[in-house]
Parts: structure tokens; C-alpha cells; sequence
């Protein structure tokens, strides 16, 4: 946590990035299973990395997976499935997988075009729930902002739900983000060198701008 607010990194492929967001008091490290992703970890690979991520934050980012494809990610050691999915689409039985998770071990990211209401029948389902960037051919990290204005009426309409906020946070608008009402801030693309590769010196400047609210 800096400065009151939960922080997660995501697209994480190396142990010495977990090390160092660690060391900045990250509550969340999300390593990408899904094999369309720049940031994809292979499984052999993964195995390595989650040894170094904490028990309890180990977040496993997937596409549209099946119960069992998440079931087998549970029993890699991860402790949360983050599910993108288009919930127009049938290809996803998200009520399948919450029954199999349990809502706290599910957290639920809906491609939800801007203006969009977030859908309300998969609220009860899963402890997270996060709004990304909307774009019609990919499934997040695509650097691009989320539709704030919305998340933000979201957040305020369905209060005691752990709302993470993902979409192109970096040390530019960390600290308008933070205004939001986010239980968590999702940061990826924004504190990168290149795809998977985090940057030591954007991430203390998200420090330095979030410690800015606890100063005003």
C-alpha cells in the first residue's frame, strides 16, 4: 500500500521487477497466462516467479479460461484468477467459475464498452472487479484509459466491492486515479521500460505522487 491506496503490478516476467515492486509495497503481482499476451509467462517460468511473489497476492491474469484451465492455475499456487472475458459472448461460464474459486478467489474484468453499465448480475460473484480500457480487439493492456466518469459512478453505486481500476495508470495520472474511488490501482503498461519490463524509477515516482495526497 502507498499512501492509503492498494496497488497491484501486472504483466510481471521477471523476479527482480517482483522484487522491486515488493520493495514500493505493492499488495498485488499479476503474472499473464494468457499465451495471446506480450507478457506471457510460460508455465515452467511461472513456476520460478511465483516463488518470489507473496502468498496471498499472486494474481493469475487469463482470457475467457474454462473451470478447469483455472482450476489448474489455483494448483500452480496462484491465489487469484483474474478472468477477462466479453460478457456478451457465451464462451465464458463465469458463474461455473465462481462457484469453482469462490468469489475470493475470483476477480472478474468484463470488456465493457465506455458509457456501458458495468453488469450487474456479476457483482455477487467475485471479491475483484475491474473495469479496463475498452477496445474491440484485445482483452486490456493496451495502455489506453478507462472510462473514469463511468468507473467512478460504478464505484459510488455498488460501494463494499474491492473495484480495481485498470487502463494506461502511470506517474502522469496516478494521482487524479487515486481520486476515484478505486480499491485498488492497477498499473502495467505505464510503469514499463518495454512490454514486461518494469521500471524501477516510474514506479517511485508513482510513490512520490500518491505520498502527495497524505501531504495536502
Amino acid at each position: 500500500m502507498i499512501g492509503g491506496h492498494r496497488l497491484k503490478v501486472c504483466g510481471l516476467t521477471r523476479a527482480a521487477d517482483i522484487a522491486i515492486a515488493q520493495s514500493f509495497g505493492i499488495d498485488f503481482f499479476g503474472i499473464n497466462c494468457w499465451e495471446g499476451s506480450p507478457r506471457f509467462v510460460a508455465p515452467h517460468a511461472r513456476e520460478a516467479l511465483l516463488r518470489e511473489t507473496p502468498a496471498g497476492a499472486r494474481v493469475a491474469v487469463t482470457v475467457q479460461p474454462s473451470v478447469a484451465q483455472a482450476l489448474a492455475l489455483k494448483a500452480e499456487g496462484f491465489d487469484i484468477i483474474q478472468v477477462h472475458f466479453d460478457p456478451r459472448a457465451a464462451s465464458t461460464d463465469v458463474a461455473a467459475l465462481s462457484q469453482a474459486l469462490t468469489p475470493a478467489g475470483l476477480w472478474l474484468a468484463p470488456k465493457v464498452p465506455p458509457g456501458t453499465a458495468f453488469p450487474e448480475n456479476l457483482i455477487p460473484l467475485a471479491q475483484g472487479l475491474l473495469q479496463d480500457a475498452y477496445r474491440a480487439d484485445a482483452f486490456g493492456g493496451t495502455g489506453q484509459q478507462a472510462d473514469w466518469a463511468h468507473f467512478q459512478t460504478t464505484v459510488k453505486t455498488y460501494p463494499g466491492h474491492l473495484w480495481i481500476l485498470a487502463g494506461g495508470l502511470g506517474p502522469a495520472n496516478i494521482r487524479a486515479a487515486s481520486q476515484l474511488g478505486a480499491g485498488c490501482l492497477d498499473l502495467n503498461s505505464g510503469i514499463e521500460l518495454s512490454p514486461g519490463l518494469k521500471s524501477a524509477e516510474k514506479l517511485a515516482l508513482i510513490k512520490q505522487e500518491l505520498l502527495k495526497n497524505t501531504q495536502s
